[in-house]
């Protein structure tokens, strides 16, 4: 299953599309459907040629998929049928109820895992968490490069025995909160804007999106007492919050996906590896998060918020593995406008994820700078922490 936006007017166009991101389906068992018609109330139905020209001004996307007979089971190709090699015997090997495919996790191991086919996606992703000692909405599922979604069964890929499924772990944004200190009184625009692999989940002042959920602005009066007024809806806050998804769909990995560079963060594609983290017993975490943090200029009341807000999620893993982003490329995925403008920026957002005690031995490195004293995250980020904290100035202050 895959969706494609229309920009294809054919219907004979958006088939041979089809075909090209499906060439292990021969293209008479190929189907376009929608449910984003009134009629449909919500179901999947078949979009055929007699209808495409009359729906086609209605509709966005289209989903792509094999056809199915009435049991679920994989209609056969008239290719196949007319194939020498053809077989009914052949055909049933693939639509048996469970088979055995190949689980590449996280981690890289490969693990084969025999499944039913009816499994549904969001199942087998529970299963597979629990395993690994992972939150399931912390986890995606990859066919090649099409996203498996939640509420679709594993037939409904076509998905065949020996094939290979790949799990990635999804980088939570997670409450990114934005301070404003000044020495006096002031009216302040706050404009945030994403990056087309991010879209806006939760904001609190809540004010209006725009540009398909990857834009917005707060209009706020700040304090000397660090309280902000929102000046549409009246409230008092301590701080501008946000939180965004990963447009996954939009944005699929490639199976051979390629590292980022180190000036880049991308929420999609983005990783910890042995060069760039440090890893450290769970035990340890929280004070040494709070040290780093403090280095970095975080104050005590948003050191403290940042650290117990995190910790229910370390306490789950026996080691955690963490880096920090450095300023200028988290800015990028999230660019911040700020007027008028401040003397001074702080922005920190962390990455993390559990690491198990008997793969500590691909993470060395990373336990060796965990040793190091914290300050050297500071010349990583490019922060100023000394200006950070000086009262005078106006500051902003952006944990992640």
């Amino acid at each position: 299953m895959y969706r494609a936006e229309i920009r294809l007017r054919s219907y004979k166009l958006m088939l041979d599309h089809a075909y090209e991101c499906f060439p292990c389906f021969p293209r008479d068992v190929i189907t376009l459907r929608t449910n984003k018609l009134d009629t449909c109330n919500g179901r999947y139905v078949d979009i055929t040629p007699e209808i495409w020209d009359k729906v086609i001004e209605w509709l966005e996307t289209a989903q792509m998929t094999r056809r199915t007979l009435p049991d679920g089971q994989p209609v056969p190709s008239e290719v196949d049928r007319h194939d020498s090699s053809y077989a009914p015997h052949k055909f049933y090997k693939y639509s048996r109820r469970q088979i055995t495919i190949k689980v590449v996790l996280p981690s890289r191991e490969i693990q084969n895992t025999e499944i039913l086919r009816d499994t549904q996606v969001d199942k087998f992703i529970a299963d597979v968490s629990q395993t690994l000692g992972q939150c399931p909405s912390s986890i995606m599922a990859q066919f090649g490069v099409i996203v498996l979604q939640n509420d679709w069964s594993i037939r409904s890929y076509d998905i065949r025995n020996g094939d290979t499924i790949r799990l990635r772990v999804i980088l939570l944004t997670k409450k990114p909160i934005i301070y404003l200190y000044s020495p006096s009184d002031m009216d302040v625009s706050v404009k945030l804007s994403l990056i087309p692999e991010w879209s806006l989940s939760v904001i609190y002042p809540v004010v209006a999106i725009e540009n398909h959920g990857q834009r917005l602005e707060w209009n706020v009066r700040t304090n000397q007492d660090g309280v902000l007024t929102e000046h549409n809806s009246g409230l008092d806050v301590s701080y501008l919050f946000w939180e965004a998804k990963a447009n996954l769909e939009a944005f699929p990995l490639s199976p051979a996906f390629k590292p980022q560079p180190a000036d880049t963060f991308n929420p999609i594609t983005s990783n910890l590896d042995d060069m760039d983290s440090v890893v450290i017993p769970v035990g340890k975490i929280a004070v040494y998060l709070d040290k780093s943090l403090k280095a970095l200029g975080l104050h005590m009341e948003a050191r403290t918020s940042f650290v117990t807000y995190w910790l229910p999620s370390f306490l789950k893993h026996e080691y955690i593995a963490l880096q920090f982003i450095p300023q200028a490329a988290y800015e990028r995925a999230a660019s911040l406008s700020i007027s008028p403008q401040p003397d001074v920026v702080t922005r920190v957002c962390m990455l993390f994820k559990g690491i198990w005690k008997e793969h500590l031995g691909n993470w060395a490195n990373a336990q060796m700078q965990a040793e190091k004293d914290v300050d050297w995250w500071v010349d990583v980020l490019g922060v100023d922490p000394v200006r950070a904290g000086d009262v005078t100035f106006i500051r902003k202050n952006l944990p992640c």
